[in-house]
């Protein structure tokens, strides 16, 4: 009897858990905000304190700043759906925005 009682119990528990009930999945969000508004501000020939104005200071600091080159990263996962990664890189040359590289909007894939 006691067997059949651990059966009975086993069998409930993994019906239970193979219910297909939705589990929770928090969202994760990393990196730097890129607001597209802020990103079509950028333009050749600012300084760099015009672009840490307009979009923060860059994501990675310490030692793997460079000062030509300042990236901008921001990375979505949330619990249900696609994950977003974008990437906007800005190259200074002489102290001046020489380029701006965008991935593209945060719905791309960042391929």
């Amino acid at each position: 009897m006691f067997k059949i009682l651990i059966s009975v119990a086993a069998i409930a528990t993994l019906l239970t858990a193979c219910s297909g009930l939705p589990s929770f999945r928090i969202d994760v969000q990393q990196g730097n905000a890129i607001e597209d508004e802020k990103v079509a501000q950028l333009r050749p020939g600012m300084t760099p304190q015009q672009v840490q104005f307009l979009m923060g200071s860059p994501q990675v600091g310490g030692t793997f700043v460079r000062e030509e080159r300042w990236d901008y990263v921001y990375y979505n996962r949330p619990g249900r759906g696609p994950t977003e990664r974008r990437t906007v890189s800005v190259f200074f040359e002489d102290g001046r925005v020489a380029r701006i590289e965008d991935s593209g909007a945060p719905g791309d894939t960042g391929g």
